[in-house]
């Protein structure tokens, strides 16, 4: 079984989302999921991945408008429009790449239409964020020491964490949004009421559409 991953630390919020989806990959793979990481991906590399390891989950991070998700300068996932929220003409688009597939768009924005039209064109699932995904951050060059991110990161893994360990798509959703909970109280416990605040921000803009009954 294959998973698809998508990211590249080409700023310093893809930098820190490079680091977890890298984590989450190798533990993908000791759960035992043949997994490819595209670090450079373009439209070429992707469609090849999709039609050579027919991938039944894809997980992407990038810079995300509410109809497009793009990683470095390239649009991987879009519908045809005008995004009003990176303000570009998209000209083509691919939401049937995706049938067939559960998809994690881990970016901002991305849940307010892109994981609905995905559905609506095959895809079992998709998860996004209906706003900006915002977290905290206290601009550690290593992503691995940089403490204020990582409850916004690991919440915001969950879902895929918890499905390749055999959840519903509906059950791991539900950690997602428990996990953005506990660590909102933890935040709130230590008096650090900007993460308490935009980790409930976070959650409050998750949304999952599709079969919730879906597994990998």
């Amino acid at each position: 079984m294959h998973i698809l991953v998508i990211a590249n630390p080409f700023d310093t919020a893809t930098r820190i989302g490079y680091y977890y989806l890298k984590q989450f990959a190798h533990y993908a793979q000791k759960q035992g999921y043949d997994v490819i990481l595209q670090k450079t991906p373009d439209l070429i590399t992707l469609a090849e991945a999709l039609l050579v390891y027919n991938p039944k989950l894809v997980v992407a991070n990038g810079h995300g408008g509410y109809k497009s998700l793009a990683v470095g300068n390239q649009i991987l996932i879009a519908v045809k429009s005008f995004d009003e929220a990176t303000k570009r003409k998209i000209v083509g688009e691919n939401p049937e790449w995706f049938a067939g597939r559960i998809v994690l768009l881990l970016t901002c924005n991305a849940g307010k239409t892109l994981a609905y039209k995905l559905v609506e064109n095959g895809a079992k699932a998709a998860l996004g964020f209906k706003q900006p995904f915002i977290f905290m951050s206290d601009e550690a060059r290593d992503p691995s020491q940089d403490k204020l991110a990582r409850p916004f990161f690991l919440s915001m893994l969950q879902t895929g964490l918890q499905m390749v360990k055999g959840k519903t798509f509906r059950e791991a959703c539900r950690i997602t949004r428990d996990t953005f909970e506990y660590y909102t109280q933890v935040a709130e416990d230590q008096g650090d009421q900007n993460s308490a605040k935009y980790l409930s921000f976070d959650a409050q803009n998750l949304v999952c559409v599709g079969d919730g009954g879906v597994t990998i």
